[in-house]
C-alpha cells in the first residue's frame, strides 16, 4: 500500500473511531437543601403527599427549557433528569414541608409509604421551566383533603426565579429554589388549615 493511501486509511479509520463516540450524557436533580431530619417521636397525624400532575410538555426524561419571546420549546437532549420531574417535585415538597409540620403536630408520610395519611395534599404543576437570558416559572395548583376527600383548602401558587447563568446547572438550581419557595409557602398556608381538626 502506497503511503498517500496508508495516510487516508488511518484518517478514515480515525474519523469512524471519532463518530462512534456519544456526547455524554449529564443528569440532574431538584435540591431541598434540607439537612437529615431527627424525630424522637412521630406525631399522630398524618399528611401525604400525593402523586404531582405535571404537564405533558414537562413528562419527559429532557430538561425543558424555553425560547425568551416565542412560544417555542427546547428539550435537552445530553441534559436529563435523573428521576422524572413529578417525583422530583413530589420529593422536594415532601422533605422541606417535614420540619415545619412536624412542628405543627403533623407528619409527613414518606416516599414508599403508600398508606393514606389522615390529610392528602395535591399537587397540580401548570408550569415549571425556564430560559437561560431570563428566569424559571413555576406556576401550581394545590388542594388539601381531609377524611372522606373533603376539601379543607386550595390555591394557586405562581412565581419566578433569575437563573444566574447559561448552564443547565443554574437553571436546575433556580427550579429547585422555587420548588423549595412553593413548599415553603405551603408549610405556612397548611397548618392553619389543619389546626382545628387536630
Amino acid at each position: 500500500m502506497s503511503r498517500p493511501l496508508l495516510y487516508l486509511a488511518i484518517a478514515l479509520l480515525g474519523l469512524l473511531v471519532a463518530c462512534g463516540r456519544s456526547t455524554p450524557s449529564n443528569y440532574y436533580l431538584l435540591e431541598s437543601g434540607q439537612p437529615p431530619l431527627e424525630a424522637q417521636s412521630l406525631p399522630g397525624k398524618s399528611l401525604r403527599v400525593a402523586q404531582v400532575n405535571v404537564p405533558e410538555y414537562l413528562d419527559r426524561n429532557g430538561i425543558v427549557s424555553r425560547v425568551q419571546g416565542e412560544s417555542r420549546i427546547i428539550v435537552a437532549e445530553f441534559h436529563l433528569w435523573a428521576e422524572p420531574l413529578s417525583q422530583g417535585v413530589r420529593r422536594v415538597t415532601r422533605e422541606t414541608l417535614t420540619p415545619p409540620l412536624l412542628a405543627a403536630g403533623v407528619a409527613v408520610l414518606p416516599e414508599g409509604d403508600e398508606a393514606r395519611g389522615d390529610y392528602t395534599l395535591l399537587l397540580d404543576v401548570q408550569r415549571l421551566d425556564a430560559n437561560f437570558d431570563a428566569k424559571a416559572v413555576l406556576e401550581a395548583r394545590w388542594t388539601l383533603t381531609g377524611a372522606g376527600d373533603a376539601i379543607l383548602g386550595r390555591g394557586i401558587y405562581a412565581a419566578e426565579e433569575m437563573v444566574q447563568g447559561k448552564t443547565y446547572t443554574r437553571l436546575v438550581d433556580a427550579e429547585s429554589r422555587l420548588v423549595r419557595r412553593m413548599a415553603e409557602h405551603l408549610s405556612e398556608k397548611l397548618p392553619p388549615l389543619i389546626k382545628g381538626r387536630l
